[in-house]
């Protein structure tokens, strides 16, 4: 009993940087509370704008709420034919759609780490690891019948949906962020998925993007970024900065247009039929203080805590890249940096985009255009709160500052995940830095 408690204490207290040697003292209790206090939810606004305490009144509200989040009636369902830049070549396709072997699922099992959460089934990957030698014929063949009949057992993919919140004191739904906690036994698979996939994305996703691609460098990006606003901000020249960024950009993702994309970059049908079992098929609970609520399916969006999702949202991020590198070979654009090389028009920090050019009135217009049109298609919107316009001479945006963002006339304080111009010798900026690197290694 005493282990028990022990090892619940544990993965109740997140802290994944303690080793063996520490026992349950009070550090575990205090980080718990604090953990509880701050992830408790008092009280919401309800859809009325209307402060709710009343537990069984939240717990409705965020069922609701996360209910019409993953729905959509009015979604794209027939698409252009789709042009990109890059292909999954044959033998990329033969690495993704090779004979699963028990060597790779051992490996993925018992390189997992034992104090996270378990899923709705209530079995941790701490129980697949200390079972292994009776679990893991049986695990070899459920993951083995899904990657040859891309079928899933609909409680296999059974979601809980945890609410994290954004900042101190959230009481709008909006403010929270989902993360999915996922059965261990799907993630087994997604993780093979993941591990496949990781070999190709490097050849198919383009050097405008860091994230989530073996080999490339955030913390780089983030320092090219800075040095793009640098010489931003020096006098001189018509130059424009468009900071944009995307509202609820994994749960809005249209799966439709994620599965066209594939195919037009690709990727053998086999393969996309497991990716769209993955994604289409789970049904979802709320927790609310600890307890789930509600049971329904969604039709769009992609699960943050699926190992699966950032791949997948990069692949149709470099839509966005294709569709930007177009205007800027017929000039429609005109990057900012044009004459060096190779040409950087954008970056792409997951939902965090960063334009740099020189402004016209057809260039500005181009830009909103692409954006709604690829809007449209993926389903991700702009958020314009958080989106800004910084322009010289300011009067060459006109109308399309209201179409791309607020129009404010200051540099975004952050680009990219990391601090921007004027920051980077301050502490705080050399903290933000750091942290991206910690988040590589």
């Amino acid at each position: 009993m005493r282990l028990q408690e022990e090892i619940s204490t544990v993965q109740r207290a997140k802290c994944t940087w303690l080793k063996d040697g520490d026992r349950c003292t009070k550090f575990f209790y205090d980080v718990i509370l604090t953990r509880q206090h701050r992830n408790s939810i008092p009280s919401l606004l309800n859809t009325e704008g209307r402060l709710v305490g009343d537990p069984v009144e939240i717990q409705e509200e965020a069922v609701r709420f996360y209910t019409d989040l993953y729905q959509q009636t009015d979604y794209t369902s027939t698409f252009p034919a789709l042009v990109t830049k890059r292909l999954v070549s044959h033998h990329g396709n033969s690495l993704l759609l090779a004979p699963v072997k028990m060597e790779e699922v051992e490996d993925i099992v018992m390189k997992a780490n034992p104090n996270k959460a378990p899923g709705p089934d209530g079995f941790s990957s701490g129980f697949f690891k200390r079972h292994w030698g009776v679990l893991k014929a049986h695990v070899l063949a459920t993951v083995q019948e899904f990657f040859v009949e891309g079928r899933l057992l609909k409680e296999m993919n059974h979601t809980f949906l945890t609410m994290v919140p954004k900042k101190e004191g959230a009481t709008s739904l909006a403010d929270f962020r989902p993360i999915a906690c996922c059965n261990f036994l799907y993630k087994i698979s997604t993780h093979l998925m993941c591990r496949r996939m990781e070999g190709i994305m490097q050849g198919l996703v383009s050097q405008n993007q860091a994230a989530f691609i073996k080999g490339r460098s955030i913390a780089e990006h983030s320092l090219l970024a800075h040095e793009m606003v640098r010489e931003f901000s020096k006098p001189g020249g018509m130059k424009a900065c468009v900071k944009l960024d995307l509202r609820k950009a994994y749960d809005t993702d249209n799966r439709d247009f994620l599965c066209h994309l594939m195919l037009a970059m690709g990727f053998d049908e086999r393969w996309i039929v497991r990716v769209r079992e993955c994604i289409c098929s789970p049904i979802f609970s709320v927790l609310i203080q600890g307890t789930p609520h509600g049971y329904f399916r969604s039709n769009r969006g992609l699960r943050q805590g699926d190992p699966l999702s950032p791949y997948l949202f990069t692949l149709v991020m470099e839509y966005f890249t294709c569709m930007m590198d177009t205007a800027v070979h017929s000039k429609r654009i005109v990057p900012l940096f044009w004459l060096v090389s190779p040409v950087v028009s954008h970056l792409i920090y997951v939902d965090d985009l960063l334009v740099l050019l020189q402004p016209s009135m057809r260039g500005m217009r181009v830009l909103s255009d692409i954006m709604e049109e690829f809007g449209r298609l993926s389903g991700l919107q702009l958020n314009r709160k958080k989106s800004s316009l910084l322009q010289f001479p300011v009067y060459t945006a006109g109308g399309e500052s209201l179409r791309l963002g607020s129009g404010q006339r200051r540099a975004p304080s952050e680009i990219l995940g990391g601090p921007a111009d004027g920051q980077l010798r301050q502490r705080a900026g050399l903290s933000q830095l750091g942290r991206l690197c910690s988040e590589e290694s």
